[in-house]
């Protein structure tokens, strides 16, 4: 019998609010306890999300990235201690720390904590992106990386290919892909309906591209006006969006939601007929599994994360360059008028994401636990 194992889980992305990291430790780290194992989850404080053992131990401040971005850096919350130092009492097995390039909590913990270390990554980008002037810095970390971390773990193929760079031979590589839950996330019997719900979640931030589908919107509806549009999520660009709503006359056709996280959420997938997607810069995109699962076709950017999840898509060119408005309305109009090929991708959907689930997922970096202790 395997040990059971004391695991300590890092992040630093905003836990007030929804995304693909808060919502790959929270799934994760469920699994990882159905295997047996001790998890204790550190975080920003302010969290939304019914995370298990979750301890408060920093505070996000935000700051702009410039592919259109916002990331965000930490500081303790907390004067009297150290972070590293309420780590180290934990006396972990391991300590798993997502995103590890974050200042400056994570930066304390991995350099001043004894436990063995695995980082995962989530950020990637495109070939066109503004970020790649960090691509040459990459090497000059990775003597610095490689000391304290025994093992990276990438969400995707074209995450190992960006940050790959900062692993000596030492470190253990490891692409485990992100999941969806497909109890929870499932396609329900709709009714036939006029209108055609569409749906976008997401951070309200450029790079999520929520101000270049309003724009696709208003054309759509210039010959389409049987479409509804619903934006979950928030963010800085939330004001932008409302007032080009209100500016262009889209409010009957568009509702800006806020943030909505648990059950109601899945709800607006099911109800949904078509996902639209138009990201910039993803490492992977679990909306886009969410989508699928519930029978949802997907319209969106065309970027490299998508090309490897949605490999054998039936109409790769619902996704279109990066940017571009036109096409992008044209690729969802063509969605919009065929109830056959959403049927046909809907199928297509249900059948890919059923190799994403969280359970392989958690026994894959158990896996890779094991082999580094």
């Amino acid at each position: 019998m395997s040990k059971h194992l004391r695991i300590a889980m890092i992040f630093s992305s905003d836990p007030s609010q929804a995304g693909g990291v808060q919502e790959h430790v929270f799934y994760l780290t469920k699994e990882l306890k159905k295997l047996g194992h001790k998890v204790d989850i550190f975080g920003p404080e302010n969290n939304i999300i019914p995370y298990l053992n979750y301890h408060p131990i920093s505070k996000v401040v935000r700051l702009p990235i410039p592919n259109g971005n916002w990331g965000n850096i930490t500081v303790k919350n907390d004067e009297k201690h150290e972070v590293s130092e309420i780590i180290e009492k934990g006396k972990f097995d391991i300590i798993h720390i997502h995103e590890p390039y974050i200042p400056f909590v994570n930066w304390d913990i991995y350099k001043n904590t004894s436990a063995i270390k695995v980082a995962t990554f989530h950020t990637a980008w495109n070939n066109d992106s503004i970020i790649n002037v960090i691509n040459p810095f990459l090497p000059l970390f990775k003597e610095s990386f490689s000391k304290y971390f025994k093992a990276a773990i990438f969400v995707s193929k074209i995450g190992k290919k960006k940050w790959q760079y900062l692993c000596e031979k030492n470190v253990i590589q490891k692409i485990i892909y992100n999941a969806v839950d497909n109890k929870a996330f499932k396609p329900i019997k709709k009714n036939k309906n006029k209108i055609i719900n569409l749906l976008f979640v997401g951070r309200l931030v450029n790079r999520k591209g929520p101000l270049y589908l309003l724009r696709a919107i208003k054309k759509i509806i210039s010959t389409n006006k049987n479409i509804k549009l619903t934006v979950i999520g928030d963010g800085p660009e939330r004001s932008n969006a409302e007032k080009y709503v209100r500016d262009n006359n889209l409010g009957k056709f568009v509702e800006l939601k806020g943030e909505i996280i648990g059950k109601k959420r899945i709800s607006y997938y099911q109800k949904a007929d078509i996902f639209c997607a138009p990201y910039i810069d993803e490492a992977f995109g679990i909306t886009i599994l969410e989508s699928l699962a519930c029978g949802i076709p997907v319209v969106g950017f065309r970027n490299e994360s998508f090309l490897e999840i949605l490999k054998g898509y039936p109409y790769p060119k619902f996704f279109v360059n990066n940017g571009n408005v036109v096409d992008l309305s044209k690729a969802l109009k063509k969605l919009i008028s065929s109830d056959e090929k959403r049927s046909e991708v809907s199928r297509w959907g249900i059948e890919r994401v059923k190799k994403f689930n969280w359970t392989n997922t958690a026994k894959e970096t158990e896996k890779l636990y094991y082999q580094i202790l």
